[in-house]
């Protein structure tokens, strides 16, 4: 049996609504995404490449919770 550890990081996206170029208003909207890391830099590389945009004016972590995944693997033996 292996134990793989599993990261569901929650983050609020701070988004712009543009008019030709210029902020009319903006919004939050909160975001769940899996990672395989909890290493922060890895972790907004991730998550600024995912939603990258003109619009995106911030990107804030709220949490990061770990899963435990457990998994059974079988193996035949062969004589």
């Amino acid at each position: 049996m292996t134990k793989d550890l599993r990261y569901t990081i929650c983050c609020q996206l701070t988004l712009a609504d543009l008019e030709s170029g210029q902020v009319v208003s903006t919004r939050q909207v909160q975001e769940q995404v899996p990672s395989q890391t909890a290493e922060l830099n890895e972790v907004f590389a991730d998550l600024y490449e995912q939603f990258r945009s003109p619009q995106l004016l911030g990107l804030q972590i709220t949490s990061i919770q770990c899963q435990l995944h457990s998994q059974e693997y079988i193996v035949e033996q062969t004589r």
